[in-house]
């Protein structure tokens, strides 16, 4: 029965190999087809390479015409205008800044004291609410620099540089235009 026992594991045993090596003879066939198409691809690449410089591609459009004689951008009135209004507003945004902070700081006087408010006696009670009277009228004349600022109520100064510097643009690609014209048509 050994014996038997012995010729069965040694059959097993040939069998595994025989199919372990046609798996490896499967592989190595797989692997030698992927390198054979790997080949083919690079040669088609290596073709369409050498047909791509023997035929290259038409040169894109000529650039467009630059003006002959523009006047300088920081020269023109129009700039100049838009600039006056946008250090106008550069001075509207620092003071509404300042309105902002002066503000904010009278909101917090006022409500420093209110956590004494709670449990408080009646002499901490009137040293409360005196130092909210005599903070409040800070609070509405900084309400009120806020509420007056012009930044609050419209950005006149930014609409107008912005006006200023689309009507000046416009005037000049009309001059440009007309002086490339003229200089077209000269001899």
């Amino acid at each position: 029965m050994m014996q038997w026992l012995g010729w069965l594991v040694a059959l097993l045993a040939i069998a595994g190999a025989l199919w372990l090596m046609r798996a490896w003879r499967s592989e190595q066939a797989r692997a030698n087809e992927l390198l054979y198409e790997k080949m083919d691809l690079e040669n088609e690449l290596d073709t369409m390479h050498a047909e791509r410089v023997a035929n290259p591609p038409p040169d894109p459009a000529p650039p467009a015409p630059t003006p002959v004689a523009a006047a300088p951008l920081a020269q023109a009135p129009a700039v100049q205008v838009a600039l006056g209004h946008l250090h106008e507003l550069a001075e509207q945004i620092e003071d509404y800044r300042k309105s902002n902070r002066a503000y904010d700081l009278a909101v917090q006087q006022c409500l420093q004291p209110l956590e004494l408010l709670i449990g408080a006696d009646a002499p901490t009670m009137a040293s409360a609410l005196g130092h909210i009277d005599k903070a409040r009228k800070p609070l509405f004349s900084a309400r009120a620099a806020v509420q007056k600022s012009p930044l609050q109520r419209s950005a006149t100064a930014l609409d107008a540089a912005c006006a200023a510097l689309a009507s000046g643009a416009a005037a000049a690609t009309d001059d440009t235009a007309l002086e490339t014209e003229h200089a077209d048509t000269s001899p």
